[in-house]
């Protein structure tokens, strides 16, 4: 048992290593290439190539080695990172998003395979943990890198997220077993059987309106590094305590639906709420409201894909190649509705499709295992 926290918490070490160099290379994604004149509906194409690598890769291969692929992972990434050093010019916002999709499949599915090895009985406690640990390095994470930006320039920025990465990497190496396992995309598909469209509608509404429309939404307000740094910092503050508080209520009375169900509409209003907003302060109460009760909900759904299948490779395979298709239909919808109208509509139809989440997990229940 020694052995195994010891096991744990290694990986943690490593997850928290790997996450604050992300969010030195990519926190400013968007505010880096506003300032080098890319038009806010090109900054939203761009993440149509966010997850095509692990896409395209998933089907064709049948295994993977953990550390072995969390070392490639780590290399996409510093190359993507490279990229933006070697290249500062808008056409490199192509191609570091192609490489950093990359990381979806080589880092973060034999990663997720390794932690979640460590459940015992404690599925959304553990995912709470898993989903702290982000907002936590999101405090301070954004605004540094805002610093940095501003004081040194973004070359020195990404220079210093490039060794992190390196760090990472030695960590992975020295820290985490080079296990084996072996998949076939079509058994991985058929263990989400009654989960296939939650999944798809996670990723093309939730993670899409988290992960590209709020943070393309607020550069209308704050288009400067410090400043869109140090707001995307505040945003995080109370996502740890929802998410750890709500994990451990789930896992105690194992009442999945009555957690998801509510904080799922929450969620939708809170993103029409901001859909309405018309300065910096309703925005970000918006803002803020959906970052709480993204924290809340996102460790729940993992823990019901948890509760719902036998093989915990073929859940992780499944559920990405699921999530990576929903996120880029997500995004090439949401680019649409932006062509034809504004960024606030999009946000609004995001919410709309969120709020589809509870009539579609209704008609799937009967199919699943909710305690």
């Amino acid at each position: 048992m020694a052995s195994d926290g010891n096991s744990f918490r290694k990986l943690i070490l490593v997850y928290s290593f790997w996450f604050l160099s992300l969010m030195l290379s990519a926190s400013l994604f968007e505010v880096y290439f506003f300032n080098l004149g890319m038009p806010l509906q090109d900054i939203y194409l761009v993440n149509c190539f966010w997850f095509l690598i692990s896409l395209i890769a998933i089907p064709f291969l049948k295994g993977l080695r953990t550390r072995d692929f969390m070392l490639i992972g780590i290399a996409f990434a510093i190359c993507a990172a490279s990229v933006l050093i070697l290249f500062p010019v808008v056409e490199s916002a192509y191609a570091f998003r192609l490489l950093i999709s990359g990381i979806y499949l080589f880092f973060w599915i034999p990663f997720n395979i390794l932690y979640y090895e460590h459940r015992k009985g404690n599925n959304a406690t553990i995912g709470a943990l898993y989903f702290s640990v982000a907002p936590l390095i999101s405090l301070v994470a954004p605004a540094a890198a805002g610093f940095i930006a501003t004081s040194l320039g973004f070359p020195a920025l990404f220079s210093l997220a490039i060794a992190s990465f390196m760090l990472t990497a030695i960590l992975v190496y020295l820290f985490v077993e080079n296990k084996t396992y072996s998949y076939d995309i079509r058994a991985s598909i058929k263990a989400m059987s009654g989960l296939k469209s939650l999944i798809f509608i996670e990723g093309f509404a939730m993670t899409v309106l988290l992960w590209t429309t709020l943070p393309i939404t607020l550069l209308t307000f704050i288009d400067r590094p410090l400043g869109y740094g140090l707001m995307m910092s505040l945003l995080t503050i109370f996502t740890v305590i929802a998410a750890i508080f709500t994990g451990r209520m789930s896992d105690r009375f194992k009442r999945r639906r009555e957690f998801i169900l509510p904080t799922v509409l929450l969620l939708a209003l809170s993103a029409i709420f901001a859909s309405q907003a018309t300065d910096l302060a309703l925005f970000f109460v918006g803002f803020a409201m959906i970052n709480f009760f993204s924290g809340v909900f996102f460790p729940l759904p993992f823990a019901l894909l948890l509760d719902n299948t036998s093989s915990l490779v073929d859940m992780m395979i499944g559920r990405e190649m699921i999530l990576n298709i929903g996120r880029i239909c997500g995004t090439i919808f949401g680019l649409m509705v932006f062509i034809l109208t504004d960024i606030q509509t999009v946000i609004l139809m995001q919410a709309i499709i969120i709020l589809l989440y509870i009539p579609v997990f209704e008609n799937r229940k009967k199919k699943l295992k909710i305690y």
